[in-house]
């Protein structure tokens, strides 16, 4: 079936490929038995004009990098901190989930659980998020750590006592709970806080970013072999120092203005000539 399928005219045309376009649009006239000598003459003077203006906007047109998330201070400290925290989280969610079948009770009863606990978070939160205007991307993510680090360390503390039980499983429900709000906030923070120019590049970086913490999250729960409860302290650092950094460096984002441009020239200290 994809052959009989066509590129958008508009898609072929705001890439440059008016030939394509032009052949696409008489192709559409035809089918649609609406096409006159008089079409086409007028669809070439469209064309031309709109080659014009590609040619115009391709020339004046910038190519952003990874380096321009680091082009001034203030957004090397934004990047570093969502770099810090995505690795973070994914570690933190990683490592659980892979030592589910360490818990007490049946797996997949754990499963359903953590599933349930995500969708109640998420809903609660979407509603305070929608209802309390007050209720900001920072907070979400200072509250969700906050629990993320409590749970971790409850764990560490009754692992150390030597109990766990019922605690591994509660700690662990609410953790991989919480980590998930934090990644809808952290994301969610990235497109609301980069202007549009990097945009998608910080959420590739930070994407990025997640897969390598997801990648090493396998190897923490080796530390058991030292003690029992050293994963679950490992974690709670790691989560504790991403609060910490996180209420330094990033503001609230919720409500505020998008920025389209990067800041100007002057003030950067990479990226200068772009």
């Amino acid at each position: 079936f994809s052959s009989l399928l066509e590129e958008s005219p508009r898609w072929l045309v705001q890439k440059g490929n008016f030939e394509e376009a032009r052949r696409l649009l008489v192709k559409i006239r035809k089918t649609d038995r609406l096409y006159t000598p008089e079409f086409e003459k007028d669809l070439d003077e469209v064309l031309k004009i709109e080659a014009e203006k590609h040619a115009i906007t391709h020339k004046k047109s910038k190519k952003y990098t990874f380096i321009h998330l680091f082009c001034t201070w203030k957004m090397m400290a934004q990047t570093v901190t969502f770099i810090i925290g995505i690795i973070c989280t994914s570690l933190i969610v990683y490592a659980l989930m892979y030592n589910l079948e360490n818990l007490t009770g049946s797996l997949f009863w754990n499963g359903a659980a953590i599933g349930a606990a995500r969708w109640i978070v998420n809903i609660l939160v979407s509603i305070a998020d929608y209802k309390l205007p007050w209720f900001g991307r920072k907070l979400i993510n200072i509250l969700s750590m906050i629990f993320t680090a409590a749970s971790l360390g409850v764990m560490a503390v009754f692992l150390y006592t030597g109990s766990g039980g019922n605690i591994l499983a509660i700690g662990t429900t609410v953790a991989i709970a919480m980590c998930s709000q934090l990644f809808i906030a952290k994301y969610l923070m990235v497109n609301e806080l980069y202007p549009t120019a990097v945009r998608n590049l910080a959420v590739s970086a930070v994407s990025t970013m997640s897969r390598i913490g997801s990648m090493f999250s396998p190897q923490l729960f080796y530390l058991k072999d030292i003690a029992e409860w050293l994963p679950y302290a490992v974690l709670m650092a790691f989560q504790v120092v991403d609060l910490i950094i996180f209420c330094f460096f990033i503001p609230e984002t919720k409500g505020v203005h998008l920025e389209n441009h990067l800041p100007p020239k002057h003030k950067r200290i990479f990226g200068k000539r772009s």
